[in-house]
């Protein structure tokens, strides 16, 4: 059986773990070449492991332009071109905003949202090139709630979002489709090591939240479902939308 990513070239900035290596690890299922790329060059060649040998490992960071442009330009001359760029390179805070510093904000923007930037403007002459493609931001619900100690990043993502609608209005008469997942509460190792943090700024117990809000957390491959069909000749008319995927806690008061 013949994946629906066949033939198909992914690069996936933040992958070495959580959604980014189960997004990764879903399009290569689905049969196509993933560079996993990460900050961390040993999370990378974890998660590249993993998959096989249709993954290949890179290491980048995201808030330097140089290093995204060259890694770019790296990856598409190991694997032939570009389809499909994922941006689900992120960093997280959980600080109340007076207490917020400059530096601190300037990191979570640097990462989340310039990062985006970032790999959306020098992905593209790449995407042109093969007469197409999908870019898909993994964006979050902190960017359309309040979100109490989460200034930064609520802003970051907020920007995330702001930076798809434009995109994707440019970019559709070059083909290239550019859409965003909008994931609520999902169990990853860093939402994990985060929960101490995160109960003291939402003011109860993280699962007592996720209880009332969402019911139960979401999953990794739930978002990497998701992230297939988006990517996929499927949604080949589908391009400045937001995808909640938060259980329906965004509909509650």
């Amino acid at each position: 059986m013949v994946g629906q990513l066949a033939d198909k070239v992914a690069v996936v900035m933040g992958s070495g773990r959580g959604i980014g290596a189960a997004i990764a690890q879903r399009f290569s299922n689905e049969g196509a070449t993933v560079v996993i790329v990460d900050v961390s060059d040993r999370a990378a060649k974890a998660c590249a492991g993993r998959i096989g040998a249709s993954a290949i490992p890179m290491r980048c960071d995201v808030a330097n332009e140089d290093d995204v442009a060259a890694t770019l330009t790296t990856a598409v001359a190991h694997t032939g071109g570009l389809d499909i760029l994922v941006n689900n390179a992120a960093l997280g805070s959980a600080t109340p905003m007076v207490e917020t510093t400059r530096a601190d904000w300037d990191r979570v923007l640097g990462i989340t949202l310039n990062g985006t930037f970032h790999t959306m403007k020098h992905a593209v002459p790449h995407l042109r090139r093969r007469g197409g493609g999908a870019i898909l931001n993994i964006s979050s619900i902190a960017g359309r709630h309040g979100m109490p100690s989460m200034a930064a990043y609520s802003a970051a993502k907020a920007g995330v979002d702001a930076l798809t609608r434009t995109a994707a209005v440019e970019l559709r008469a070059d083909n290239i489709r550019v859409n965003a997942i909008v994931p609520g509460m999902i169990r990853t190792a860093a939402a994990a090591a985060a929960t101490g943090p995160l109960s003291t700024a939402l003011g109860m117990p993280v699962e007592e939240f996720i209880t009332d809000r969402q019911q139960r957390w979401g999953e990794p491959d739930e978002v990497a479902a998701v992230a297939t069909h988006l990517a996929g000749g499927d949604a080949s008319f589908t391009t400045g939308m937001f995808y909640l995927l938060d259980n329906a806690s965004s509909l509650m008061p």
